[in-house]
């Protein structure tokens, strides 16, 4: 019987909190080859979810997915390692596993409080890691612990409690007994938690029910945040969307909206972002010029992805069926699932006033006056991804 392997990814984004903060000047972000591979990976992910999906409301950290990937490739067979390092956007395993590596050293010296990237390796009590494995696991600041995986009931227990702890208590039970057989030898997990603060508030008194387009004959009432700010935005001939950004207080931290200019227009920008991904447009986005009037959806999203589905629908399929010899000390092991659960919750909450102010001088005249505010309704089904830098960390789409 074959040896096993299960991988899961837990992601979570947290209350997103309206608070004051001072000012500063916009930080001056920079695109990096892992940035891109991201980028192209993450839209192919999101494409395939929001096509397998029922609900069209997802919420998808295809980051904690690669990340596993990358380090399942360590130990993998030829044939997936091919597929693996393609499927991240590089052509040299060793200058992705470094970039992994270094991505993971970075994400661990932040404040926990707003961001935790975690890594765990659980193992079999019958079986060791392969030692070249382990030590490149440590290299991306993994946890390890040994496991009884003939009790499933007492295993899963155990990992869904460091899911919880790590999550802060909002993902606590993604791993039930049926997923762990006695024939697992070993298991990789890792959570996203992100805790943003918006950079500028929404007001909650300001939120009113408005209309949403489901479709172009489908409109229901959803509760829309307000906000009346000068913000970064964009428009994408080759998306067939516009873009706004709204920034976190955390530094480097940012939502962008990407909104289909028709309101059946989603599954078109998804198709166009799978091929080109986002970045190329996000690093278009510049100052309105004028302030916004915005409209947006205040929304909570749970999503469970089997990525046994997917990863074979963006080209990577060889793990399933293809031994990987160097994980598992002497036993070559076989990927049997690959599932997350992510969760994102976007509000107004916080209520701590504030606001965002620039002084800006133009010559004075008696006929001058502030350009009129740009209206941007996120009205009907859109995009959304929280990027830190060039990286995305979740992406999602909201839809009724």
């Amino acid at each position: 019987m074959d040896k096993l392997l299960v991988v899961t990814v837990l992601s979570c984004v947290c209350v997103v909190m309206a608070e004051h903060y001072g000012f500063e000047l916009p930080p001056d972000y920079q695109r990096t080859s892992l940035g891109d591979g991201i980028d192209v990976s993450t839209m192919k992910v999101l494409k395939a979810t929001y096509e397998a999906s029922a609900d069209k409301n997802i919420v998808s950290s295809p980051l904690g997915l690669m990340t596993l990937l990358s380090l399942y490739n360590l130990g993998a067979g030829s044939g997936a390692k091919s597929e693996i390092t393609s499927f991240l956007g590089g052509t040299d395993f060793q200058k992705t596993f470094d970039s992994y590596r270094e991505l993971n050293a970075r994400f661990s010296e932040m404040n926990p409080d707003y961001l935790t990237v975690a890594n765990k390796i659980s193992v079999s009590k019958q079986y060791t890691l392969n030692e070249m494995f382990a030590a490149s696991a440590r290299a991306y600041r993994s946890e390890f612990d040994s496991v009884d995986f003939t009790k499933p009931e007492e295993a899963a227990a155990a990992i869904n409690k460091w899911a919880a702890e790590k999550t802060k208590g909002h993902i606590t039970e993604p791993v039930s007994k049926d997923a762990l057989t006695p024939d697992v030898v070993a298991a990789l997990f890792n959570v996203i938690y992100f805790n943003g603060h918006w950079h500028v508030p929404f007001k909650a008194e300001e939120t009113k029910d408005k209309d949403f387009h489901v479709s172009r004959d489908n409109v229901i009432k959803k509760p829309m945040m307000h906000l009346l700010q000068s913000l970064y935005y964009t428009e994408s001939e080759q998306l067939g969307a516009k873009m706004l950004e709204l920034p976190y207080k955390e530094k480097g931290f940012r939502m962008v909206v990407v909104l289909p200019n028709e309101v059946d227009g989603l599954p078109s920008v998804l198709e166009k972002a799978a091929e080109k991904g986002l970045l190329s447009d996000v690093f278009k986005l510049n100052p309105a010029g004028r302030d916004v009037d915005l409209d947006m959806p205040k929304f909570d999203i749970r999503t469970k992805i089997d990525f046994n589905d997917i990863l074979p629908k963006v080209g990577v399929s060889k793990i399933f069926r293809e031994d990987a010899p160097g994980i598992v000390k002497g036993v070559p092991v076989k990927l049997s699932k690959a599932f997350q659960e992510a969760f994102i919750k976007v509000n107004e909450e916080g209520a701590t006033a504030g606001a965002f102010t620039g002084l800006i001088a133009v010559p004075a005249s008696s006929n001058s006056r502030p350009p009129p505010p740009m209206k941007f309704t996120v009205d009907h089904p859109f995009l959304y991804a929280i990027l830190y830098e060039d990286k995305i960390l979740f992406a999602g789409t909201y839809s009724k």
